[in-house]
């Protein structure tokens, strides 16, 4: 009911397929991907809307499972060797590390 006594008619929204983290990746790796709507928990829905499409879609996933990972404490990085040098990091992966590292 709104302020002034009328009703507002209430929609009901249709249900979308979504898919689980894993199987997506699974998907997006064997290239039946498509039309995609990934469930990544908490209400959060990723889907290739992005320029870069289904190949951004797979890359933004990866990163998920892998901060999901790393926030689990269940990480292995020690494979992963710094690079000589300066580390070219894009920006705004740049700021997701700052931030994590605030919070930290």
């Amino acid at each position: 009911m709104m302020a002034d006594g009328s009703q507002v008619q209430a929609r009901t929204l249709r249900a979308e397929a979504t898919t689980g983290l894993e199987e997506a990746i699974r998907k997006l790796e064997a290239g039946s991907g498509e039309g995609l709507a990934v469930d990544l928990g908490n209400g959060r829905i990723a889907r290739a809307d992005s320029p870069r499409g289904n190949e951004g879609l797979l890359q933004r996933l990866r990163g998920h499972r892998m901060l999901l990972a790393l926030a689990a404490g269940g990480a292995d990085l020690s494979r992963f060797k710094a690079a000589p040098g300066e580390v070219q990091v894009a920006l705004a992966v740049r700021e997701i590390l700052d931030a994590a590292a605030r919070k930290a």
